[in-house]
């Protein structure tokens, strides 16, 4: 857990910045695998409750529309492909990021009440990275992934935000939460996806 929050902070820090007791977690166990072959994964989540509307923790999502430009793009003669070139021409590529939240950072001060065997009393933890269960968590991961491919030459839509185009190197992306789809020509991908440079 030292990758998600800053070193443990008197509970006092908490009170008087905030004005409320640190927010509570608990461990989350899913099973991957089945009862024969089991692939536990444990991850900690905040049970910080939806008490009241806020706008300012808006995240935004794509329209179904998004995704259906990039198959009709992909499949458009002198866009996704060159007619009698079956093998030049662009590639949907689905791409699934995981962890996703511990990529973001943190953009307000959370601070949370730790699970047994990591707790000291009169101390409770301040984060520096998102996490599941709070309720600003996709909105700081929206930030992340903006910052990112605007830094690598991407643009986003003026419809959506969720939609990026590098005109550079003519890759188009729509964002769903965690999931990205790309459509793109084979080079193109691997320059994306080789060097790292994108995703």
């Amino acid at each position: 857990l030292g990758d998600v929050y800053k070193r443990q902070v008197p509970l006092s820090k908490c009170l008087d910045l905030t004005g409320k007791a640190p927010i509570g977690t608990r461990w989350v166990d899913i099973n991957k695998g089945d009862n024969l072959h089991p692939e536990f994964r444990s991850r900690i989540v905040a049970q910080e409750i939806n008490v009241n509307k806020r706008e300012d923790l808006f995240a935004a999502t794509p329209p179904l529309e998004a995704v259906k430009l990039l198959f009709s793009l992909a499949v458009t003669a002198g866009i996704g492909h060159e007619q009698g070139n079956k093998r030049g021409g662009k590639k949907l590529y689905f791409i699934d990021v995981r962890r996703t939240y511990y990529h973001a950072a943190a953009r307000r001060q959370v601070f949370l009440h730790l699970p047994e065997g990591d707790r000291e009393d009169g101390m409770c933890a301040e984060l520096y990275k998102a996490l599941q269960g709070t309720r600003d968590a996709a909105q700081n991961w929206e930030h992340a992934y903006c910052e990112f491919l605007e830094s690598v030459g991407f643009m986003s839509g003026t419809a959506t935000p969720c939609v990026f185009h590098n005109s550079e190197m003519d890759i188009y992306v729509v964002v769903h939460g965690d999931d990205f789809t790309v459509l793109a020509s084979e080079g193109q991908l691997d320059w994306s996806v080789k060097r790292k440079r994108c995703f």
